[in-house]
């Protein structure tokens, strides 16, 4: 037996928390508004019974017609699951319960999730559980983040529910009474009834709050505090990363001398291809990778988790209007630091076509994780040792804002030309600042950031090194076929302040970005370029513009692709960040 399951609630309302809690999945939860934007599908098993669920996306009614409302209504449409569970926020009650009276009339089992319990109490907020199932004639189970228990017992009443039997609703809070319990006129009533609702069921005054917003938001504060956020962020990464970066070297180095050993049994030339080739690869990548994700990725998790990228993305819906877009875009690029095929999918977000396009078009215009760590490590070479602290921390942050600058440069243009049309309006719920969850936040950077990026690029540094390995030995007319593809690079490159090696090397890492530095170094360890020129201080510095600006990974591409079906726009997607990248280096290269 198979019993279908859907959640549903206000966006912010900690949906996708409840749902990872009931599936044992890990869907990455963020405080912002918007970030599932189609239904996330997991299973558990309780009592010998299969249970299927589907987090829908955040919602605030099911006729407003937006992307979000349009995915939420048809799902229910077409699949009637067995249980719908609605999520409520303890602590916005008049707002969230608006979705739960209109849900409430369209659905016969209908469990309500009371969630952020927690946050309520610290707020002096007591709702009567008891009432509000009364009034809606549904179970009330509260929940809360640090209760493990509390969602136990959620399945447990999602079970009862399911089964067709007169005592199936005795889960949680016992209802009672009938549909409307007496709230001004019934369920359905709307904005008036979900107020009059909470109103009743609340008990207590709840405790002010001080506004931080009016420093993050305000006019001559914000600002200011981003880009400081960013330069503690960027300094913390570069100055922890140094020895950790040079441990890991040194051990990798006494591991090879150990293997080199260990394998000394074999043909020379496969002791060369596992050692030179795929090991020093995959060695390099870990060394110069892990330490800055490792420390960069818990910061910006925590920067999520207090609720900061949504303020962002309020801060720029004002320069994004003026280029003919608005915040939604803001957010889709908040989300490209993280990865640029999230940011891409995540723009469905956005309802108008052309806007949406614009926002997937500049999305590799802001670096993703994967580009960090050699904008980290540039930073140094172009700083010399004031690359180990401030003056490195400096010039990241400088980097973000002209990445940003260039997003909006981009966007004005693309605007005004081939997607030319009229910039949507932005309305955007600005979540409560919350106290993070460590726990949660070192699992998802750590496993689901750090580890699964860089197994991502070791994956791809092994068949790379072992192809850098083959060029380098290959000699058509003596001279190895690696040096012959740099030196053919080599005119291309001097334009735009490169060399071959470094071209060579962009190109060969487009499965994965993280993969240039270390690539880098190898196709330079055979002798196909001069070390010296490749780490001399213009060259470095347009290596860290084009590492800003070119062609983005090729899972971005797959995904520009799925999402566009254009070969037209995915074509585009790659001109773009590519040309903007050319055009800055060859300025750079002019004036050095």
């Amino acid at each position: 037996m198979k019993v279908s399951v859907a959640l549903a609630g206000n966006p912010n309302v900690g949906k996708s928390t409840v749902f990872n809690a009931l599936t044992g999945l890990r869907q990455h939860t963020g405080n912002w508004t918007g970030k599932t934007v189609g239904p996330a599908m997991g299973c558990w098993a309780l009592a010998g019974i299969d249970y299927e669920a589907a987090d829908l996306p955040g919602v605030y009614s099911l006729t407003g017609g937006t992307p979000e409302e349009r995915v939420a209504a048809e799902y229910l449409e077409a699949h009637s699951p067995d249980v719908l569970v609605v999520v409520l926020d303890a602590t916005a009650l008049e707002r969230t319960l608006a979705l739960a009276l209109e849900l409430r009339a369209l659905h016969p089992n209908l469990v309500i999730c009371l969630n952020l319990m927690d946050e309520a109490e610290r707020l002096g907020i007591e709702p009567d559980c008891a009432a509000l199932s009364q009034a809606l004639d549904a179970p009330v189970v509260p929940t809360r983040a640090d209760e493990k228990r509390s969602y136990e017992i959620l399945r447990h009443t999602i079970a009862l529910l399911a089964k067709p039997s007169p005592a199936c609703r005795e889960g949680g809070a016992r209802s009672g009474g009938g549909v409307g319990g007496g709230v001004g006129g019934g369920v359905g009533g709307g904005a008036e009834a979900a107020s009059a609702l909470a109103r009743r069921v609340t008990g207590g005054t709840p405790r002010p709050r001080r506004d931080w917003d009016r420093l993050f938001l305000g006019k001559w504060t914000a600002w200011p505090i981003f880009l400081a956020l960013l330069f503690g962020i960027f300094f913390l990464t570069v100055r922890g990363a140094n020895l950790p970066s040079a441990l890991l070297e040194a051990g990798f180095d006494r591991l090879g001398l150990a293997l080199a050993r260990l394998l000394s049994g074999l043909p020379a030339w496969l002791r060369s291809l596992l050692l030179e080739g795929i090991y020093a690869a995959t060695a390099k990548v870990v060394a110069v990778m892990l330490p800055p994700m490792a420390i960069f990725f818990p910061l910006f998790s925590l920067l999520e988790d207090l609720g900061f990228l949504p303020r962002a993305a309020l801060l720029l819906d004002r320069p994004f209007a003026a280029c003919g877009s608005c915040g939604r875009q803001g957010l889709c690029m908040c989300m490209g630091l993280g990865c640029n095929a999230v940011g891409v999918t995540g723009c469905r977000i956005i309802p108008d076509e052309r806007e949406r396009l614009a926002a997937m078009l500049t999305n590799a215009l802001v670096p993703c994780n994967g580009r960090f760590p050699t904008l980290i490590l540039l930073a140094g070479l172009i700083l010399g040792r004031a690359g180990s602290g401030l003056g490195a921390a400096a010039f990241l942050t400088g980097c973000m804002a002209l990445s940003g600058a260039v997003t909006l440069l981009t966007t004005a243009i693309l605007r005004r030309t081939i997607l030319r049309g009229e910039g949507a309006s932005f309305v955007l719920e600005l979540p409560p600042f919350r106290k993070p969850r460590l726990g949660q936040l070192l699992v998802r950077s750590l496993l689901d950031r750090t580890i699964r990026v860089l197994g991502r690029a070791v994956t791809v540094a092994a068949p790379a090194g072992a192809v850098i390995w083959l060029l380098g030995r290959l000699s058509p007319g003596g001279t190895p076929l690696l040096t012959l593809l740099a030196r053919g690079l080599d005119p291309a490159a001097a334009c735009i302040g490169l060399t071959g090696t470094l071209l060579l090397a962009f190109f060969l890492s487009f499965p994965a970005n993280e993969l240039l530095i270390p690539l880098a170094l190898m196709i330079a360890g055979t002798g196909a370029g001069d070390p010296a020129a490749l780490f001399s201080l213009p060259t470095a510095l347009c290596a860290a513009v084009f590492t800003l600006f070119h062609w983005p990974c090729s899972t971005t591409v797959l995904t520009l692709w799925h999402e566009t079906r254009s070969l037209k726009w995915t074509t585009l997607s790659v001109l773009i960040p590519t040309g903007v990248g050319a055009l800055l280096c060859a300025g750079v290269n002019l004036v050095l």
